[in-house]
């Protein structure tokens, strides 16, 4: 009897002491826990971020445009036209179960207008002025397995600005005017991805949505008015978008999950230079 205690106390030994020669079972004897995982966490809160912007469907939003270099090209002589400025627009929208959102804009302009005219640079400044637009956002597909969205937005704007100021060549004083007109009016339609990243930070966690696409816009910029010294016309002659194909990359960054506003930034490239800052409050 005592000889099988003996035994068995020096397999016990060797089995809880002999570390150089045993492998390791691994440890979590549970295998449920832990019972969360980084990617499980993520698809359930996207899940839920999902269904929860499904039900809230009134957000209001401002944001503010900076227009460094927007080209121009008509079909008269006018050469070297260009479009610069800002633009601060309130924007209305209503949420269609997370896939239809149209959208209103209500806002003011400060736009600056220049090209060269019978040899001469010409220079046109707007006094801010009502602008009036609005669209419809439509989420066209989402690839479950990468979690990449879709999404078409069409969006028109129309701008009637009063006429401040001309200079030809850079003075004001030969530019003494009559008849002057300043109005643009602008059809975008833009084909973005987006994706969801969510970073863990415990009760803080937020997430953000970068996002690119293309963009296609048509513009009709109408500037014109006669030199009263001279009786010449000046006139952009319904300038449109010299290349209407841009490119544009942006994010949306949301401080927390639980927050009811988020912050936006949003860069097009080629057919314009722009830059937009906004944010937007969820009801």
């Amino acid at each position: 009897m005592r000889k099988n205690i003996f035994i068995i106390t020096i397999i016990l030994s060797l089995f809880f002491t002999g570390t150089s020669f045993a492998l390791t079972v691994g440890g979590q004897a549970d295998m449920s826990v832990p019972e969360a995982s980084f990617f499980s966490k993520e698809r359930a809160v996207g899940d839920a971020l999902d269904s929860y912007e499904s039900e809230v469907k009134m957000k209001a939003g401002f944001d503010v445009e900076f227009i460094f270099n927007k080209r121009l090209a008509t079909s008269s002589e006018d050469t070297n036209v260009k479009l610069e400025g800002q633009n601060m627009n309130f924007k209305f929208s209503m949420n269609y179960s997370d896939v239809l959102e149209p959208y209103v804009k209500i806002g003011t302009s400060n736009l600056r207008v220049k090209w060269g005219q019978n040899g001469k640079n010409v220079i046109v400044d707007a006094k801010p002025g009502f602008v009036l637009g609005g669209g419809i956002k439509a989420k066209l597909w989402q690839f479950p397995a990468t979690g990449i969205k879709l999404t078409l937005d069409g969006q028109y704007k129309d701008s009637q600005l009063d006429f401040d100021t001309a200079k030809i060549d850079g003075s004001t004083s030969t530019a003494f005017v009559t008849n002057e007109t300043f109005y643009i009016k602008e059809w975008q339609i833009s084909l973005l991805a987006s994706k969801k990243f969510i970073f863990p930070m415990g009760m803080q966690d937020c997430y953000t949505v970068p996002y690119m696409g293309l963009t296609y816009s048509d513009s009709d910029v109408n500037v014109h008015f006669t030199q009263s010294t001279s009786g010449l016309l000046y006139s952009t002659y319904n300038a449109g978008d010299k290349s209407p194909i841009g490119l544009v990359f942006g994010c949306d960054i949301i401080p927390s999950l639980s927050s009811w506003y988020l912050y936006s930034f949003e860069l097009r490239l080629i057919n314009e230079i722009a830059f937009t800052l906004s944010g937007t409050m969820k009801f």
